[in-house]
């Protein structure tokens, strides 16, 4: 087979690469095992109702002028612009790496007995345990996403405990929002564990797991690892590099004139904030409509401005700019504004106020 322009990876960054690829005249093939999904990891919706959200299917791919490979790349030769696949091999002028993160669990014994959402077939054998109404529900991880699954899946009406070695949900993040998550959290229900080392989880006969740590033990119908990714590419994709990937302004992977690279893969020179990664499906939007617009030749520098939101429980959280450039945050007529060693505004936290992000966006310039 062959393309004008290969994209291995069918999550947010990938197929945003192919619908602004196919705007601009060029046919694009998307390779990835099924159809393009909203992953990794899977979304709260999916989460809550057992069904992967897909961001297109055959027929809009088709309308859309994107060809579609169902297929896994097991080897490749970038500087030839060959890719194998489990299926095939395809010839690709321009070749996108799309691969986003995997999802190592913990080095904990008997570790296996959990599951990551991170995949439509991991969320097949969660659903089938969430059939049921009010599960025992073990969450290893409060970042971001352990604490949103958490509270989802509380207000499901599950029993969640939430367990982490760190002292407070969302502890990596800046203030206040391991406060605010941690009271979002105890609104729902779920249960939260911090400071906890666990030492084994073993598997009991009739499908539970119990999870040891120092002083305790508790035990659940389902263990979920939300314990963070790594940017991955598939074996035998020899990047010659190190992970995440630095990339130059058109996205390019140095010593690789028509390869590029978009998404959680990255490390991108950001016009405004310099070399940064936001692994964020926005950013992987952004990334992926960038390399498209430079391989029609008509990108600028990339500009777009970071963004996430999360929703945890009643609370929502919402923040734009580049947190890390913040050295002090001060609340600022109800609004969380993190400034530089200069005194600029670099982020801006908004809480459940969505409609104050435009204010936010202006406070930054844009």
């Amino acid at each position: 087979m062959k393309a004008d322009v290969a994209i291995v990876g069918n999550g947010v960054g990938g197929y945003a690469c192919a619908a602004r690829l196919a705007k601009h005249g060029i046919r694009p093939l998307l390779i990835g095992p099924g159809l393009p999904v909203d992953r990794p990891p899977l979304t709260k919706k999916a989460l809550a109702t057992g069904v992967p959200t897909l961001l297109s299917d055959e027929q809009r791919l088709a309308e859309r002028g994107i060809e579609w490979l169902d297929g896994i790349v097991a080897d490749a030769d970038l500087g030839g612009g060959l890719l194998t696949t489990d299926v095939g091999e395809v010839e690709a002028d321009t070749i996108v790496l799309a691969t986003g993160l995997r999802y190592p669990r913990p080095p904990i014994p008997g570790i296996e007995a959990a599951v990551v959402n991170a995949d439509p077939a991991s969320l097949g054998r969660i659903a089938t345990v969430l059939a049921r109404p009010g599960r025992r529900i073990a969450l290893i991880g409060a970042g971001l996403i352990g604490t949103e699954s958490a509270a989802t899946l509380a207000a499901a009406g599950h029993e969640v405990s939430v367990l982490d070695v760190l002292e407070r949900p969302l502890d990596r993040l800046h203030d206040p929002l391991p406060e605010l998550g941690a009271a979002a959290l105890a609104a729902t229900g779920a249960r939260f564990l911090g400071g906890v080392e666990i030492t084994e989880l073993a598997p009991g006969e009739d499908g539970h797991v119990t999870l040891w740590y120092p002083g305790g033990s508790l035990t659940a119908d389902l263990v979920l690892a939300a314990t963070g990714g790594r940017p991955r590419v598939p074996p035998g994709l020899d990047v010659g590099a190190e992970l995440p990937l630095e990339v130059d302004a058109a996205l390019r992977l140095p010593g690789f004139e028509r390869v590029h690279a978009v998404g959680d893969l990255v490390v991108v020179p950001h016009a405004r904030f310099g070399p940064i990664r936001f692994p964020h499906w926005d950013m992987a939007i952004g990334t992926g409509e960038h390399a498209a617009d430079a391989i029609a030749g008509v990108a600028g520098e990339l500009d777009r401005l970071p963004y996430w939101w999360t929703d945890i429980g009643p609370r929502t959280f919402a923040e734009v700019g580049w947190a890390e450039a913040a050295v002090e945050w001060d609340d600022e007529d109800g609004v969380h504004v993190g400034r530089d060693d200069a005194g600029e505004p670099v982020a801006v936290l908004v809480v459940d106020e969505p409609r104050r992000l435009r204010e936010a966006r202006a406070l930054l310039g844009y």
